[in-house]
């Protein structure tokens, strides 16, 4: 039974996702130099809840107390007993958990001490690892009745304990675990995860095998271990068959599950976790992107901490092939490619290609994709064509040399616009109009044979070395240790592989991630000093891509990855055996100088040098309420053109800072990588706490820093992202305000006026200040001015962006529109008038506005104005009214809602005498049909201190409130237990709420005067509704059609599920109206006692009805 385990384990690291075993090991004590039990028989293992098993006793290592000089007793394994919980400090002391008595050998005898010299460090035989390094690693469970929770270890059954999985009493001999410590108390249990696929569904089409996992309840990234325990990942879907294919194996199951699919990275990408294809596209409605497959077999998105099932997949292994090529087509694993910097269509492209008997490039792995981006002259600045397109069915991409598609990589836009695809910056992918020109990368079949004369692909290179840029390398063919490779490296006059770049990872990527070697070693290790990575060349380390949980906390060597993770870099222990890479600068080639390091201006007042580096820093302390999570404090550093603070050596903060918990710049927000800096800065050096980072209960990626007067240099914690802290951020020194208030960003400059302004008074201000309202070229422009309002202003800002009649948009200056971002339901042109564009304070997106209405505003200008020179202002023409009345909205709003004039009546009267007075005058009482009338009617009762009428009277308007000019109340402001039954005239009080009162009440008022036309009520005929697709029922009532609907949820969703079939929430206008409705919820009462409708209280505080559509659901 132990030797099944023993091999599970094999196969788990050999699958490539733990860098360590977690299997049984010997504890070595450095002062006493014994071990603890034989030294030459691995007596101990971590199990569930921190518990060390020793094998020889088959029990658990416990205390018999938690003072000190307590000694160690071997006890039978109890998962809630405090005595027998470790945890390791600064990776080499082992204490229980929450205690700081460390076990120590005391004269041979094992007891609880203060003491932390060498009598208390504790590592592993025969390696320098701390015994934290081999930590139980939880086994998720398959079926069985424990939905999917983890086995529990040891288990007791049948008076017997199990540490590892147990085929006994299994009727199909298949490993189980229970997870419970006493299995008998409730007899949970699931099958153990295993690499064979015995039990897996297989596609006959692409030999692919998948698990299925309904009854499940896990978080997206338990699944995904869960998936990786068996060899395999969460699905990727990347073609309709696969769809219709995962879709049958559901069944009539109503179920949502996990797949592959995420965002978890900084810029927002949906990609699949596994490294797949993004061809095709299947997102729900009102969603986009996915993570779960729903029973419709669509995708919807959801927080990756809820619990579903999920779907694991497996595929068959890939096969390469070698082969030859022509001057100037170059060779990479049985292709010739060349890139082609004429510009063509994608079209021309494809003939030029095809020409040569190829085609445009496909690329079907991180290999492929590595080798264009390092070894074919490729430049990030260039764009070029590829195979890739979806001119056959929308959405659906695939390769014109007809070749299946197995990998993408999209870039942050997303297929969006345009059926062509080229790569650009770091070989992303980029969806682009077929008719545009751009250069092309051609790739064909190699050769089995070489044609003509063979050119030396390896100049200045000793024969089987390799030559890439100014340097060769070699790839070992026998297994070392660390430092057996770095000694044969150097007996052949070179290093361990040093990598500076990005491209230089590509090309190793492309050098060795085909190879089945799980690893290769590099020349990073942090031998020396745990907290410091450093190259055995001497060279300054510039870059760094660690996987997944890495560096850790571990001490040891540095290996990159092959397989489907290729590239990634892993702490390995330096006595492993493993293949390597040397390199050492060609034969002929001039070593390139060090520049020298120009003069550093100095930091802006309040921010602090970061050591010798070209940033500052400052330490943002707010109160408790105004602390921020990680991602709020990144944005605001961002707000300010910087960044959240990079470390990189124990001597960057200075001076030092006593007493606080801060935000620092690391995370691993990617579950494929390791920790990264968000100022994407390498990470080389590490300041980790105890026992850090754990990443406890899996939701822990975000890095706080910690200083006090124990620890002034501080040290670092991993901690929930959602939690709140103070932060610190960095600029660049050479960032700057300028003397007249103008911040500079990205190369501009950026005012912010506070002083609310029509449109064109707004951009009069800009431009007499040598600008313009703000053009928005990129979305990191678009959230830096979003952060720097979000805060410190209200409401609003004008942004230079109009809409024209005919709905097209343009920036005032000229520019043309390369970034858009609006807010949902928006541009909507209500009344045809809103012609202007302001972004939210509150999310940063944008929303049409009439020009007339008064915001503050943003100004852009993009190099500083000349001295002594100024802009002529412009003024704007004004308009005229009759006496005693007020022009209102004069400047646009004539061309649908023409012009409205208000005048107010100082006189007491009934409401009847108001409104006799406000028509001899060709007027009436007056209503508000938006927000800004109702500011501006609220405006007249605060001056006049005396509320006033308006044009509400239910008496005459059949009973209900409608406004007598004819008008439908689209919002309303009722006071606190308004309107009364028995009161049916409406006046406005002083604190902007409607109140009812009697009619021969005393009042002065407002008289509107407007060309306003009011809508015509609809036929009254019953009319005909047509049926939906999925049955849904419409029934016809005035000209518009209804539909009930029982599902429950909240009103948002009900009306995102309106909007989707064309329709909206229902506005209930009138008292029959309201009958119909009533009549037909009249059976379904008992079961669905209430329903949404299209009611919803504004910011404002104000009721408004959604727009009433041809179709109206209720919910």
């Amino acid at each position: 039974m132990k030797d099944n385990a023993k091999r599970f384990t094999d196969l788990v690291v050999n699958g490539g996702y733990l860098s360590f075993v977690d299997g049984p090991f010997v504890l070595y004590n450095a002062g006493s130099k014994t071990c603890l039990g034989p030294c030459n028989s691995d007596t101990l293992r971590w199990l569930s809840e921190g518990r060390l098993y020793y094998t020889k006793e088959g029990k658990c290592l416990g205390m018999s107390g938690k003072t000190e000089g307590s000694s160690v007793v071997y006890l039978d394994c109890d998962g809630k007993s405090d005595l027998q919980q470790w945890e390791c400090h600064n990776n080499t002391l082992l204490t229980l958990k929450g205690q700081s008595l460390y076990l120590n050998n005391n004269n041979n005898k094992l007891v609880l001490s203060e003491d932390t010299g060498s009598r208390s460090l504790w590592v592993i035989f025969g390696t320098t690892e701390g015994p934290c390094t081999r930590t139980h690693r939880e086994l998720y469970t398959i079926d069985g009745n424990a939905f999917g929770r983890p086995c529990q270890f040891p288990f007791r059954y049948k008076d017997k304990w199990y540490v590892d999985c147990t085929t006994i009493d299994s009727s199909v001999k298949r490993l189980w675990c229970a997870i419970e410590t006493n299995y008998q108390d409730n007899e949970l249990w699931g099958y153990c995860p295993t690499t064979t696929t015995e039990h897996w569904h297989k596609n006959p089409v692409t030999g692919s095998f998948y698990q299925l996992n309904l009854h499940s309840a896990l978080t997206w990234h338990q699944a995904r271990t869960s998936c990786q325990q068996q060899g395999a990942d969460l699905a990727s879907i990347t073609e309709p068959h696969q769809q219709t294919y995962i879709s049958g194996l559901f069944g009539k199951a109503h179920v949502s599950v996990w797949t592959g699919l995420n965002a978890l990275e900084e810029d927002g990408l949906w990609q699949w976790i596994s490294g797949k294809p993004f061809p095709y596209f299947r997102w729900d409605s009102g969603f986009i992107g996915g993570l779960t497959l729903c029973l419709s077999s669509f995708w919807q998105s959801s927080l990756c901490s809820k619990t579903r099932g999920y779907i694991c997949q497996k595929d068959p292994p890939a096969t390469h092939t070698s082969g030859f090529c022509s001057h100037p087509w170059i060779h990479y694993a049985g292709r010739c490619y060349r890139i082609e910097h004429t510009k063509k269509t994608w079209t021309e492209g494809q003939t030029e290609c095809r020409k040569d008997g190829g085609d445009l490039a496909s690329i079907h792995n991180i290999e492929q994709q590595s080798f264009v981006m390092s070894q074919l002259g490729y430049v990030a600045t260039e764009e070029l064509w590829i195979g890739l397109n979806d001119v056959k069915t929308p959405l659906l991409f695939e390769w014109s040399d007809q070749s299946a598609v197995t990998f993408t990589s999209w870039d942050s836009t997303m297929p969006a616009g345009g059926n062509c695809v080229l790569v650009r910056g770091e070989v992303r992918w980029s969806t682009q109009e077929c008719e545009k020109q751009y250069g092309f990368i051609c790739m064909k079949r190699s050769s089995s044979q070489p044609s003509g004369p063979q050119v030396d692909t390896n100049p200045g290179c000793k024969p089987h070395w390799i030559r890439y840029g100014s340097y060769c390398y070699f790839v070992g063919q026998e297994t070392k240790t660390f430092d057996e490779a770095n000694e044969n490296c150097r007996s052949l006059q070179s290093n361990l592989v040093d990598v500076s770049s990005g491209v230089d990872n590509a090309f190793l990527i492309s050098l060795v991630g085909y190879r089945p070697e799980r690893y290769f070693w590099i020349g990073l290790s942090n031998q020396k000093h745990i907290d410091i990575f450093t190259w055995t060349n001497g060279n300054r380390v510039k870059y760094t891509h660690w996987n997944a949980q890495m560096p850790g906390i571990s001490q040891g060597c540095v290996a990159m990855t092959t397989g489907i993770l290729a590239g990634l870099w892993d702490v390995l222990s330096c006595t492993n055996q493993e293949k390597y890479i040397c390199k050492h600068q060609a034969e002929g080639v001039m070593p390139t100088q060090e520049p020298v390091t120009p003069v550093l201006p100095s930091c802006p007042e309040e921010w602090h040098p970061v050591g010798s580096r070209n940033y500052c820093f400052k330490l943002f302390t707010v109160p408790y309420e105004e602390k921020k999570t990680w991602f709020e404090a990144r944005e605001y550093c961002k707000a300010i053109g910087g960044d959240l603070l990079s470390i990189h050596s124990a001597t960057d903060l200075q001076p030092s800072i006593h007493y606080e918990t801060f935000w620092i710049g690391l995370s691993a927000q990617d579950p494929n990588i390791g920790y990264v800096w968000t100022d994407e800065s390498p990470l080389s050096f590490q300041n980790w706490n105890d026992g850090e980072p754990n990443n406890m209960n899996g939701v822990e990626s975000c890095a706080e820093m910690y200083v006090n007067y124990w620890q002034p240099g501080g040290s670092w914690n991993d901690a929930h992202c959602e939690s709140y802290n103070d932060w610190l951020c960095e600029i660049r020194k050479e960032y700057n305000v300028t003397e007249d208030g103008w911040l500079e960003y990205g190369g501009s400059q950026y005012y912010f006026n506070s002083h609310e302004m029509a449109m064109e008074d707004a951009r009069d201000f800009c431009r007499q200040r040598h600008a313009d309202l703000a053009v928005i070229n990129t979305l990191t422009e678009n959230t830096f001015l979003w952060k720097k309002i979000n805060k410190g202003y209200f409401g609003n800002l004008y942004i230079g962006l109009t809409v024209d009649l005919d709905r097209t948009f343009g920036w005032m200056d000229g520019s043309p529109v390369v970034f858009q971002r609006w807010d949902k339901n928006q541009p909507d042109f209500k009344n045809n008038d809103e012609n202007c564009v302001a972004m939210t304070t509150s999310m940063g997106f944008w929303h049409d506005y009439n020009c007339g209405t008064e915001m503050q505003s943003i100004c852009k200008r993009s190099v500083s104005p000349p001295p002594n020179s100024t802009v002529a202002p412009t003024v704007p023409p004004t308009g005229g009214c009759p006496p005693d009345w007020i022009q209102y909205q004069s400047k646009v709003s004539m061309r649908k809602q023409g012009l409205r004039k208000r005048s107010v009546l100082l006189q007491n009267m009934t409401w009847s005498e108001a409104r006799v007075q406000c028509e001899t005058e060709q007027g009436q009482l007056a209503s508000t049909l938006d927000e800004l009338s109702a500011a501006y009617l609220e405006l007249q009762a605060l001056k006049l201190e005396t509320p006033v009428w308006i044009g509400l009277n239910k008496d005459e308007t059949q009973g209900y409130f409608r406004w007598i000019d004819g008008w439908h109340l689209n919002m309303v402001q009722w006071a606190k237990n308004e309107p009364s039954r028995d009161r049916p005239c409406v006046y406005l009080d002083v604190d902007g709420t409607w109140k009812t009162s009697l009619c021969n009440h005393t009042y002065p008022s407002v008289c509107k005067q407007s060309t306003d036309i009011p809508p015509t009520p609809p036929p009254q005929y019953p009319g005909e509704c047509y049926q939906d697709d999925d049955e849904t029922g419409w029934l016809p009532f005035r000209g518009h059609c209804y539909s009930f609907f029982t599902d429950n949820m909240e009103w948002t969703d009900a009306s995102t599920s309106c909007l989707r079939k064309g329709a909206t929430l229902v506005s209930i206008e009138d008292p029959v109206e309201f009958n119909f409705i009533k009549k037909n919820l009249e059976f379904l009462k008992d079961s669905h006692p209430s329903f949404w409708i299209g009611l919803m209280l504004s910011p404002g505080r104000n009721y408004k009805t959604i727009l009433n559509g041809i179709e109206t659901c209720i919910f």
